[in-house]
This record gives structure tokens, C-alpha cells and sequence, in this order.
């Protein structure tokens, strides 16, 4: 019953995401939430303590990613301007960025096996890739 009811909840939520460009990030991560929580089985005390923590890992990570876009921007727009040393500094930056996420993603694994059981963790890691591939597939479908 409750994979039932997390099925319809899921197909609404999909069908909200598509069908309308208002809110698109808050339908996606209402989707996510719907796909995490079903695929992880979490129990409402689980859910209660692996929510927060997940929500500032993608806080951590979005900002990292934004940062990391932003200094591609700006090359981007000023590579004519720049000097070898100026890219060179940009190039050292941007290798940076990957490593400020794998040291993010490290201290997060040990967080999420802190608030959860480990299954539950590589469930978690498995459900992100699939969550990846299903969003690109509704992309491809509705072409948005």
C-alpha cells in the first residue's frame, strides 16, 4: 500500500514538474523526495534525521557547482583578456572546486552512515544515479 501511494504521489509530482515552468526546481526536489524516500525505505525516524542532513549536503554541493559554473562564466566572457598567469590561477581554481566536492561527498558518507544504515546509505548512492537518468529520460520525453 505504501509503494502504491508513493507511486501516485511520484506520477503527480512528475506531471506537475512537466506540465508547468513555474517551480520547476521545487517539483523536481519534491520528485526527488518521493523517489528517495521510496527507494531508501526509510522509516519516519529515519526520514527524520536523514532529511536535514541530506538537504545541507545538496546545500554544500549546489554552491560548490554554482561557484565552479560562475569561474567558467567568467573565462568564458574574458578569455581574450586574460594572461597565461590569469588562467593558469583560474585552471588551478577549477581543478579546486572538484576537490572541495569529493572532500564534501567523504564527509557526508560518514554523516549519512551516522543517521542511517549502511544499505540504506548505498541505496541512497544508487537512487541519486537513478534520479539522474530518470529526469534525463522525462527531458528527452517532453523535450523540457
Amino acid at each position: 500500500m505504501k509503494r502504491l501511494f508513493l507511486g501516485a504521489v511520484f506520477v503527480l509530482i512528475t506531471l506537475t514538474i512537466f506540465g508547468q515552468n513555474k517551480s520547476k526546481v521545487d517539483a523536481i526536489n519534491a520528485t526527488k523526495v518521493a523517489f528517495f524516500t521510496d527507494k531508501l525505505d526509510l522509516t519516519a525516524a529515519e526520514a527524520q534525521k536523514f532529511w536535514p542532513v541530506y538537504n545541507d549536503y545538496r546545500r554544500r554541493k549546489n554552491k560548490i557547482i554554482q561557484d565552479k559554473k560562475n569561474l567558467m562564466k567568467y573565462c568564458s566572457e574574458n578569455m581574450a583578456n586574460l594572461s597565461n598567469e590569469e588562467m593558469a590561477e583560474i585552471a588551478d581554481k577549477y581543478t579546486e572546486y572538484f576537490k572541495k566536492e569529493a572532500d564534501l561527498f567523504v564527509k557526508f558518507n560518514d554523516k549519512f552512515k551516522s543517521v542511517i544504515p549502511v544499505e540504506k546509505v548505498m541505496k541512497l548512492y544508487i537512487a541519486d544515479n537513478q534520479f539522474k537518468i530518470y529526469l534525463l529520460n522525462e527531458i528527452k520525453k517532453t523535450g523540457k
